[in-house]
């Protein structure tokens, strides 16, 4: 118990240590980012020094772990961004990310981290239409649930994905959220990340794909493995119109646009046609 209390008194001082350093406005001047830079570095050096003092990261209870990841998160996102693999947002057709925020979280660039207004509304889309059609978690909580926690269902659990959904906004745009969802999540069939999934599919890179392929994987992260369109192109078909019908509602599509990719043939890359 002494060893555990200690522990918390150490790390919470090392956590107000990284406030005092990140206490600072958003950068903006090539010389603001260099310093953010330097402050970023001498924070991992104070830090290296902390953790030395504590026992090996393995043996601290699971909520100190968690804390400690709230404010290191770089530690974990870094390494993503230099997958071969990564993808830039502005390297996508731009219907890719359009269209799994209106099927997914369509006031994502309006509300924070958490929206509890989400999860009511989801609720009642979903009594309404009979069936799961929307979620309540924000792409912010899905991307935390994904990468830093596991899919156990508790209550810990959830108040540890609200506290590192609201560090993670807190430290990161939206843009990059966005750009860190769409890199990591499974989208089925063995692909992770949007770059293996496009190709997967319809062998594209993620700038080539249509309005209709676009649909296509933003119906994919609420169930990957279910709605595969190799495997199962009756009921991807059916999100898939969802998905259009939800860009249509919140305007990032018009009507033509709708029709057209309601209609357009997806081919898919065992020969199949959706």
């Amino acid at each position: 118990m002494i060893k555990t209390l200690l522990m918390a008194l150490l790390i919470f001082a090392g956590m107000v240590g990284y406030d005092s350093l990140n206490d600072k406005p958003t950068p903006t001047s090539p010389e603001q980012k260099q310093e953010q830079k330097i402050n970023k570095h001498e924070k991992s050096a104070a830090m290296a020094i902390f953790t030395a003092l504590l026992p090996p990261r393995e043996e601290w209870p699971s909520p100190m772990q968690k804390f400690y990841i709230a404010f290191n998160m770089d530690e974990v996102i870094d390494p993503i961004r230099q997958h071969p693999d990564w993808t830039p947002l502005k390297a996508m057709n731009q219907d890719i990310p359009k269209a799994l925020i209106a099927i997914e979280d369509h006031d994502f660039y309006n509300h924070g981290a958490i929206a509890a207004e989400g999860v009511i509304r989801a609720m009642l889309v979903n009594i309404s239409a009979g069936e799961v059609v929307q979620g309540g978690s924000t792409l912010t909580q899905q991307f935390v649930k994904n990468v830093f926690l596991t899919h156990e269902q508790s209550m810990e659990r959830k108040i540890e994905e609200a506290i590192l959904s609201l560090m993670l906004e807190d430290n990161y745009s939206k843009d990059e959220i966005l750009e860190l969802y769409l890199n990591t999540t499974y989208f089925g069939a063995g692909a992770n990340g949007i770059k293996a999934a496009c190709n997967k599919y319809f062998g594209k890179a993620p700038s080539a794909l249509t309005l209709a392929e676009a649909a296509v994987i933003a119906s994919l992260p609420y169930a990957p493995s279910a709605l595969n369109p190799l495997e199962n192109p009756k009921d991807c078909k059916k999100r898939q119109l969802l998905v259009l019908a939800a860009m249509h509602k919140y305007g990032m599509i018009n009507q033509a646009q709708l029709a057209e990719a309601k209609n357009a043939p997806v081919y898919l890359t065992n020969g199949g046609v959706m």
